[in-house]
């Protein structure tokens, strides 16, 4: 009966051990970029960077309340100027005008799985890479604007998984005219968070940290 009680304590051990070792899945909205539009996304953000891989130029915020981009909100249904891009809420990411590609990276470099959403003029790739510049993994989607492509269903899904044993240090998304938007960023890398604006930090040191909080982790 020891010995049972042993061995059972000990496959419970494990289970508690690889569970703690998973990382709970993170998701990053952009909601953070509502009144930040074509700022830098990567001055918000420790643990990852967005930048186009064309131009090497950093991915900036896509504001819809800013009234200056062709956005329906998802599925709120507000609509800026001809509506074509489906975005999740207010905000989501680009990478300037230079380029069709966009490059996702984390800086742990441990990824298992990376999620988007999307919205683009024409077939949207992504593709995950490993640290040695591997390709892990690729999924696609059709064009999916509003009004253009008739579709009414607001943004794509598009999802890579790493094979087992192996980790995502970045991913790729591109088009082929550079007329996209991403939204709702899924990973389970380690390391990301949203450095605190002025305001978040005086949440912080007023013991309202809940509030000031801009990443929500999400089940995969």
């Amino acid at each position: 009966m020891r010995s049972c009680r042993r061995a059972l304590t000990g496959c419970c051990l494990l289970v508690v051990l690889a569970t703690a070792a998973a990382a709970a899945p993170i998701l990053i909205d952009f909601e953070e970029g509502v009144g930040h539009d074509k700022e830098e996304i990567n001055s918000f953000y420790e643990g990852m960077t967005f930048q186009s891989v064309t131009s090497g130029n950093p991915g900036v915020y896509v504001d819809a309340n800013s009234n200056n981009w062709h956005a329906t909100s998802w599925p709120g249904g507000q609509r800026w100027n001809a509506g074509y891009f489906w975005i999740n809420d207010l905000a989501g990411a680009f990478t300037t005008l230079t380029g069709d590609d966009g490059r996702i990276g984390f800086d742990n470099a441990d990824a298992t799985f990376v999620q988007i959403n999307y919205c683009a003029f024409t077939e949207f790739h992504l593709e995950a890479y490993d640290a040695a510049g591997g390709l892990l993994d690729s999924d696609a989607g059709p064009a999916n604007l509003r009004f253009i492509n008739g579709n009414e269903s607001g943004p794509g899904t598009l999802r890579v998984e790493a094979p087992a044993g192996e980790q995502i240090a970045y991913a790729l998304v591109h088009d082929s005219g550079n007329q996209w938007v991403i939204d709702n960023v899924l990973t389970d890398a380690t390391g990301i968070r949203v450095i605190p604006e002025p305001l978040s930090v005086l949440l912080l040191a007023g013991g309202f940290a809940g509030l000031a909080t801009r990443i929500r982790r999400r089940p995969a």
